[in-house]
């Protein structure tokens, strides 16, 4: 997935791999980060950009309109119509096009589903205990969301994860993705070592790395 190395290199995926080691021999926790290219559906945008790109064009030509839509002018139209609906679906794939005609409140619901997906799919909710956190970033959207399972939701309140959440988004907001994953791995580590301390008995449950997802 070459898309990554734009945002991480392979030096911050080694680095981000080490903390999740190091933060890990002292809780009996397991902490899992998970970055994926986009959670929002984007099927839409094409057919979208295709009405938008087609009112502009009606608009712009409405003064012309008297000899525009006379023959032998007017057989052009259907062939334009094509040549829009082509470039609709190049000009779709461009990420912050397709971050503008994603609803705010749509992007919020579709990354949340995404990272209870992550949640289940990467087996966080499988750890002895419930002692696993996921840490989740979608990147169009630059939304993150800390899910943690019912053995530390019991212990540590829902304002916990609010403040590790809000010094990541500062991070993501400012570029700074390997620090960010970083410093919430290491957020997270310090608290679920004072309530989940690493035990004789410790196994590691789930892989250390970063989980990079389309």
């Amino acid at each position: 997935m070459a898309w990554i190395n734009k945002y991480l290199s392979n030096e911050d995926l080694k680095k981000i791999e080490d903390t999740i080691s190091r933060v890990e021999e002292s809780t009996s926790g397991e902490i899992v980060p998970v970055i994926v290219k986009r959670s929002s559906t984007v099927g839409h945008v094409p057919l979208t950009l295709t009405l938008l790109i087609t009112l502009l064009i009606v608009i712009v030509e409405f003064p012309f309109s008297d000899w525009l839509w006379v023959r032998p002018w007017v057989y052009l139209w259907p062939v334009l119509l094509i040549v829009i609906y082509y470039l609709s679906h190049i000009l779709g794939k461009i990420p912050w096009i397709q971050k503008i005609l994603v609803p705010e409140k749509d992007e919020v619901e579709q990354v949340h589903q995404r990272a209870h997906l992550e949640f289940y799919t990467n087996r966080v909710n499988r750890t002895q205990g419930g002692t696993g956190v996921l840490i989740f970033v979608s990147v169009m959207e630059k939304k993150a969301v800390v899910l943690a399972d019912e053995g530390i939701s019991a212990k540590l309140p829902k304002e916990t994860w609010d403040k590790v959440l809000e010094q990541l988004g500062q991070n993501l907001r400012a570029g700074e993705w390997s620090k960010g994953f970083i410093n919430a791995i290491e957020n997270c580590g310090e608290h679920l070592k004072h309530h989940f301390p690493v035990t004789s008995e410790r196994q590691n449950q789930l892989k250390n790395h970063l989980v990079v997802k389309d």
